[in-house]
């Protein structure tokens, strides 16, 4: 009894554990999930009460004296319906905020309020993971269809309170951006791609019920309808201006150029209900309706024998329903008039062959340019056919059938027979044709050959060899560039490869063994040229590489547009393709890009984001794991930036500087504390203030100050003009010592033939030493064309070379560790296997990554021996078995 009394004086009411509840979800939801231990326990223990603790409702309804049992709710359903009224409270905020929002800005705040809205909705709904397992489940199965699981029920309320308020101006709002793009403009995709994807997950959570299939409502009537309607108005508006002021085959290029804009904007950010209505329309408005001048157009074209445009025009038309019947009716015409054309204006001599000709002509169309399409084919039968047994054909009828059924066979033995006797001949010829560049006549060659497959592989061979040679004598005549200066570098091998790519295209029909050929080639010349022999270093090609993608990510003054960046990004992914040390490329790339974003010289998150996609798409997650996690504790560490500003702004004392932190991941970020130094007590203030921010934000979490890498911009005050120094912090701390100390600064003109001792040795981190006869004096004439005099990169190259030292020592040790794993995986599989075929599929896993050596693997080998991971079968020394 005494203890059944002391629990009952403890216990809360309702109410009570409601409001501590209360605080803890607003936590969750302002701090985006992260949440202390305590926190999180004391969340999930009062979930726990509410669901399982029936004296605490039974005090409550005593302590009231209303109500019976009958009357009163359940604390699992009180809860369900305090958390929809959370959720609601939250919901309206964000309207009330963003109600007066319209385009750009709306979609921007609707992206920040619906990603924090859903994180924290994914953490609650964890925390109530018990409400979810018992009251609700235990609902759902009696098919009460108006309870929700905790994610579902935030998704509800924000579509009924949020959605149905904003969603005209939001549609409206993407509407305009998808036209901003189409008139050539750069936009986030990520503002649409966050509206439809709201649209989506309402209607994956309203189901019907009998067939469970998704009823795609939500986008339809929001979005798809008007989006259909106003791409129907945009290019029926384009296509009206273009044909008017442009050629037929102009308008043909560019209604392909539109169509595959319109693909990749569903690729990227529309859901694929849409693709189906898009497609139609767009073929509509730029097709359909334009086919009387593509068919117009279609005559002209086969009078002048342009191929190319006609493939084109056959393509679009054979896109819509009856696109092609002009097409045909043209080509039949056209096919009779020559063959009248022949027999009106050829001699009785030259007639037969004139007429195969035009037979051969027209075969060869059909089966390029037409892709052996069965009407077309048809026509061309039923025309010959025609014109075979007319009475003015009658004489030299049977000669043409039999050249007909001829001439295909005799041409492929001929051709057979001639290359197989002067395969030599050909050889010299087809290398002179690449040397001189005539890409119709190895195009002519390509054709002759193709029936010869061995002699057609043996060419293979003379094109590897020429462009591998190519390559190597573009980058050796460079010169010092193919070493220090990676933009002229990646040029001179994508200008190389451009120009065999498109010969393989169009000359070889990108055949498997030609394009085989260009991509041996390219990986030798880029791997091993003289680049890599002058500086002694085979890893050069992948840290250019990382240099280059690093110059075009980094904050600049000449930046190109964002598609032209995006566009250059994807061809120095053809470069990164063909290197071996992958690797190294990672390691290099991971500190230029934490670089960047440490010193804020990203260009842009979105710039960014698409070269790790690109690396993840060719080398897999694992390749960009902690690409991708910097990034996401850059975009946090500038939230936390933020936040720490406005709490000094309502702190009682201010700093006297302007300060600002990077806070990132110690096990994720390449940097580390290489030297220490004590910091003036001017600065140590601010440290201090940040210190303890941080550790009430986040407690337990330990802050470790990597001093080095920060910078410090000093102001002067004693010159005709107002300078600031950018200097390194150690080298900052060391000008704030010699002022203090001396009151005076000794700065040397541009023009001086003499240097600072105190400058040289402050950038190189050393103490300036003074004798007691020095005399310091200030350089009051000293002038620069910039108020701004970045001091912090005096010892760049210096830093950079032992960078370059330590990530060649740190590759050495990761390459080890992974080979080992390579070997442990493989023989865990095989359990035994001999030393020839593990060398073998040990390199056959690691190439994609960097190509091991075999002195390296046998190493490995014997370290794994020692470590009895695996043991030497007995009798067998090249053989091994792997220890479980």
């Amino acid at each position: 009894m005494a203890n059944s009394s002391s629990t009952c004086d403890t216990q809360l009411s309702l109410e009570d554990i409601w409001k501590d509840l209360e605080q803890g979800l607003i936590h969750i939801y302002t701090q985006q999930g992260r949440i202390e231990l305590n926190r999180e326990i004391a969340v999930r223990r009062r979930v726990y009460e509410y669901c399982t603790t029936d004296d605490i409702r039974a005090a409550d309804r005593d302590r009231t004296g209303t109500g019976s049992i009958a009357d009163v709710k359940t604390g699992a359903s009180e809860l369900y319906d305090k958390l929809g009224d959370f959720f609601k409270a939250l919901v309206l905020d964000v309207l009330k905020e963003g109600k007066d929002l319209n385009g750009e800005d709306l979609l921007k705040f609707y992206e920040l309020q619906r990603s924090s809205f859903m994180i924290g909705s994914i953490f609650i709904n964890r925390r109530c993971d018990m409400l979810n397992r018992t009251y609700i489940k235990s609902e759902r199965d009696k098919c009460k269809s108006n309870i929700y699981y905790i994610s579902e029920l935030a998704l509800i309320i924000w579509k009924q309170h949020l959605v149905k308020e904003m969603h005209k101006n939001l549609t409206s709002a993407v509407l305009k951006m998808i036209e901003r793009q189409r008139l050539g403009e750069a936009i986030k995709a990520s503002l649409i791609w966050s509206v439809l994807e709201s649209y989506v997950e309402f209607d994956g959570i309203e189901v019907e019920s009998e067939s469970d299939v998704r009823k795609l409502v939500s986008v339809r009537e929001n979005f798809e309808k008007l989006f259909l309607k106003d791409t129907e108005a945009f290019y029926t508006k384009e296509a009206v201006y273009f044909t008017a002021n442009n050629p037929v085959t102009e308008y043909m290029r560019k209604v392909e150029h539109w169509l595959k804009e319109e693909q990749r904007r569903y690729e990227r950010y529309l859901h694929p209900s849409t693709q189906e209505g898009l497609v139609k329309t767009c073929e509509k408005v730029l097709i359909a309706n334009q086919l009387n001048i593509f068919q117009n157009e279609f005559r002209n074209l086969l009078i002048a024998g342009q191929d190319e445009d006609l493939a084109r025009t056959y393509s679009l038309c054979s896109r819509v329903d009856g696109g092609l019947i002009g097409l045909k009716a043209a080509h039949k015409d056209h096919i009779e008039e020559q063959l009248t054309s022949v027999m009106k204006n050829c001699g009785e001599r030259d007639r037969k062959i004139d007429t195969m000709l035009v037979l051969r002509r027209y075969n060869i169309l059909v089966q390029r340019c037409f892709l052996s399409d069965p009407g077309f084919v048809q026509i061309l039968d039923k025309t010959w056919t025609a014109f075979v047994n007319e009475p003015c054909t009658h004489l030299f009828r049977e000669e043409l059938r039999e050249l007909n059924s001829a001439q295909e066979g005799y041409a492929n033995e001929c051709a057979k027979k001639l290359i197989v006797e002067h395969y030599t001949l050909i050889e010299d010829k087809f290398s002179c044709l690449l040397l001189n560049g005539k890409d119709e006549e190895l195009a002519r060659m390509y054709l002759l050959m193709r029936p010869v497959d061995d002699h057609l592989s043996a060419v293979t061979t003379v094109l590897e060899n020429h462009i591998e040679e190519q390559g190597a004598a573009a980058i050796e005549r460079c010169g010092e560039a193919a070493v220090n200066d990676p933009k002229t570098y990646v040029d001179t091998i994508l200008d190389v490869h451009r120009r065999y790519s498109i010969l393989v295209e169009r000359s070889f029909h990108n055949e498997s063994c030609f394009v085989q050929a260009l991509d041996k080639a390219c990986a030798a010349f880029i791997n091993k040229n003289s680049g890599t022999i002058v500086s002694k270093s085979t890893s050069k090609p992948a840290e250019l590489l990382a240099r280059y993608c690093d110059w075009l990510l980094k904050k600049s003054a000449k930046n190109p547009e964002d598609a032209e960046v995006e566009n250059t990004l994807t061809q120095a992914m053809i470069v990164f393709k063909y290197i071996e040390d992958k690797d190294i490329f990672e390691k290099c790339y991971c500190k230029m890009f934490a670089k960047r974003l440490v010193s804020g010289l990203s260009m842009n998150d979105d710039s960014e984001s698409s070269m790790i996609t690109k690396l993840k798409q060719m080398c897999g997650c694992d390749y960009t794991s902690n690409l991708q996690r910097m990034l996401t504790d850059w975009r946090s560490s500038k939230e936390l930036t933020d936040a720490f500003k406005d709490h000094q702004r309502n702190a009682s004392t201010r700093l006297n500087l302007d300060f600002s932190i990077a806070v990132f991941n110690s096990g994720v970020w390449p940097s580390r504390q290489t030297f220490t130094f004590e910091i003036p007590s001017e600065l140590v203030s601010c440290i201090g203030r940040f210190t303890d921010f941080y550790n009430h934000r986040h407690n337990g979490r330990k802050l470790t100050w990597l001093l080095p890498m920060s910078k410090g911009e000093l102001t002067t005050n004693c010159f005709q003009k107002k300078y600031t120094f950018t200097l390194k912090k150690e080298v900052l701390v060391r000008v704030v010592e010699a002022l203090v100390k001396f009151q005076l600064l000794e700065l040397v003109s541009k023009e001086s033939d003499c240097k600072s001792s105190f400058i040289d040795k402050g950038l190189k981190g050393e103490a300036p030493v003074f004798l007691d006869d020095a005399i310091v004096r200030l350089n009051t004439s000293f002038s620069n064309k910039k108020l701004k005099v970045d001091l912090s990169k005096a010892v760049l190259r210096t830093e950079v070379r032992q960078e370059q030292e330590q990530v060649h020592k740190n590759i050495e040790e990761d390459r080890k560790m992974v080979i080992q794993a390579a070997i442990v995986r493989i023989m865990k599989m095989r359990k035994q296997l001999n030393h020839q075929q593990l060398m073998v599929e040990v390199l056959e896993q690691l190439t994609s990554r960097f190509k091991p050596e075999v002195h390296l693997i046998k190493k490995c080998i014997e370290l794994l021996i020692e470590k009895e991971y695996l043991q030497r079968l007995e009798g067998e020394s090249s053989a091994y078995e792997y220890l479980a």
